[in-house]
């Protein structure tokens, strides 16, 4: 059953002893809905447990978070395994794969469906036991939203089918750990906000001397001279600053965007952008988005595309103008430095180690140069 945000508050509000369930997917972020859950119930004094399992013992209510749509067996899992203690306790979903797919969990007693996010439970602080539960170095950084929601509707996107309205977290600051040297914001489209809203941002990450992580990439049609000035005053870890060139319309803007904040003082070391792939793209296409991000001299990120609703992960879709074999071997000519200063990717599918080390056959060069 899908319920609203007030709906999903009264049913914590109503229950005393509650499991915090992050199921056993691979992952290296801390489940940040859960850690401000467990905040909400901890300060009106309900008990609180987390797991990455259901545990033998009655709760009143247990909430599993989901990530991506193919790790779904891994929370399907969960749900089987209620065991004698907990067969009639409800049970709430939420997450990336619950807001996408909140039919696949119709059939399943007791369960309601949270889609998208909550502004009530985005002002708690995350608990510091659940946000401290990572490997190095993800646990010497604050995760915060600072904004939610993004004005484009990208078809191989998410964001807008989930967080359809605008919203600026008015406790943002708060979120933030003073005693960790990082931090990583992870706004969907922070360039869209306000200039004053960003700069708010920056003022306080330099005053309090962090370095900063963009997780998503920055929309190179917002950045302006004024923009990249402002963030030349920011200290970023490497591959910081990340922005994207996922659409071959963007050409021109991707490059004068980088340009600026190369001439703004931005270090190359500090920028990465993320290319898409394998989704209505032609190869010759992807290769020129990559390759004009490792002529300006920043890191091009080869992202796989898979379809928003894909459930099982070893199921690989292949995108209309590709083969299995040339996007395996195109994320691998960018993931690995050095071949592509070497030779172009055309000459790398047709060498020995093209050939032989991932089977490109006559077929797969034919396609990468079958033009539009």
């Amino acid at each position: 059953m899908l319920i609203k945000e007030s709906e999903m508050i009264e049913m914590l509000d109503n229950s005393e002893n509650v499991l915090l369930i992050e199921p056993k997917y691979q992952k290296k972020y801390p489940p940040l809905g859960l850690a401000k859950i467990k905040t909400y119930l901890e300060e009106k004094n309900k008990k609180v447990k987390f797991s990455d399992q259901i545990l033998p013992e009655k709760f009143d209510l247990i909430c599993v978070t989901t990530l991506f749509t193919y790790y779904s067996k891994a929370v399907f899992d969960v749900l089987k395994n209620r065991g004698f203690f907990n067969s009639n306790t409800k049970i709430l979903i939420g997450g990336v794969l619950a807001s996408i797919m909140p039919d696949i969990f119709k059939e399943e007693k007791n369960v309601f469906v949270f889609k998208g996010y909550s502004k009530i439970l985005d002002q708690c602080i995350p608990d510091p036991d659940i946000m401290n539960n990572t490997e190095d170095p993800w646990n010497t950084f604050s995760y915060i939203f600072t904004s939610r929601g993004c004005p484009n509707k990208c078809a191989y996107c998410t964001v807008w089918r989930i967080e359809k309205d605008r919203w600026v977290n008015p406790s943002w600051k708060e979120m933030i750990d003073l005693s960790k040297p990082n931090i990583m914001i992870s706004d969907n489209n922070l360039s869209a906000v306000s200039m004053e809203h960003l700069k708010e941002i920056i003022d306080f990450t330099v005053e309090n001397k962090k370095k900063i992580l963009f997780d998503n990439g920055f929309d190179c049609k917002h950045i302006t001279e004024d923009m990249a000035k402002e963030l030349s005053r920011l200290k970023f870890i490497r591959s910081g600053m990340r922005l994207a060139f996922d659409r071959i319309e963007e050409d021109g803007i991707f490059q004068k965007a980088v340009m600026m904040l190369k001439n703004a003082g931005i270090p190359k070391s500090s920028m990465m952008a993320y290319v898409l792939f394998n989704f209505t793209d032609h190869p010759q296409d992807a290769y020129y988005r990559a390759r004009s991000c490792y002529d300006l001299g920043i890191r091009p990120y080869p992202q796989y595309y898979r379809p928003l609703n894909t459930l099982d992960k070893k199921k690989i879709f292949i995108g209309k103008h590709w083969t299995l074999k040339l996007g395996r071997t195109f994320r691998h000519y960018w993931l690995m430095r050095g071949i592509h200063s070497k030779m172009s990717f055309e000459e790398y599918i047709n060498s020995k180690d093209g050939k032989e080390k991932h089977g490109i056959k006559m077929e797969d060069i034919k396609t990468y140069r079958r033009k539009k």
